[in-house]
Formats: structure tokens, sequence, C-alpha cells
């Protein structure tokens, strides 16, 4: 799921798919930062570029255990329903 926010109908999008997408950005901006740091030949902006990597995998975490919970929940909810 790699749509842009053009592409994306709102109205008709989960918050499991919001998740999903909200990671994939995540994802690509550190590989963004991890690609220009190893393409910098000054070490400050490495070193900074490589941080800014670190805080997008952060998020991505985040955002991931968010729908891990998420999951989780509506699982045990569909259970007690049953």
């Amino acid at each position: 799921m790699n749509e842009s926010h053009e592409e994306v109908d709102w109205s008709e999008v989960s918050i499991i798919d919001i998740l999903k997408i909200a990671i994939a950005h995540e994802v690509e901006a550190r590989e963004y930062y991890r690609h220009a740091a190893d393409c910098t030949g000054n070490p400050h902006t490495r070193e900074l570029l490589l941080r800014l990597s670190e805080m997008e995998q952060g998020h991505a975490d985040q955002l991931q255990q968010e729908l891990n919970d998420l999951r989780i929940q509506r699982d045990t909810e569909t259970a007690m329903a049953d």
C-alpha cells in the first residue's frame, strides 16, 4: 500500500489502513535519510542524517505497536462477540 495522499479515498479507509500507510511513509523516510547519509562526504551531515533515519525508524516502530495493539483489541472484541 504505497499510495500518495491524493490517491486515497479517506472516507473509505480504516484506521488499520491509515496506520499501514503511515508506517510505509516512515520507512520510506528512513531509507531516504540512510541513502543521503551514504552519499554525503561530510561526517557531521552523515551523523545528522543517520540520527534522522533512526528517528523515522522509531516512528515506524511506534506506529507498528499501535497497529498491533489495535489488532489485538479487535481480535479480543471479535472473540467476545462469538
